[in-house]
């Protein structure tokens, strides 16, 4: 792992973590993986665009940590303690 990763090497090593997501039984559509799949494609958007779009840069910034913490959350459910 690079030691200040940029956005792309996030998205790479994000990539990679998706990929190693195990499959649920009973679960349709991988949706952990789906959902880190649309983080890597915001960080991808958002290295792409550099510093040229700040807002919209920030935007797929936001974006792929609300999919990443979807994602966190799908893997490991809180359940409730009674």
């Amino acid at each position: 792992m690079p030691e200040d990763p940029g956005i792309a090497e996030l998205a790479d090593l994000l990539e990679v973590a998706a990929a190693d997501v195990p499959a649920r039984a009973g679960e349709t559509g991988h949706t952990a993986r789906t959902l880190l799949t649309g983080a890597v494609e915001d960080l991808r958007a958002a290295a792409r665009l550099g510093g040229l779009l700040p807002a919209v840069t920030l935007w797929h910034l936001h974006r792929a940590m609300e999919q990443e913490h979807a994602a966190h959350q799908h893997l490991h459910p809180r359940t409730p303690t009674g």
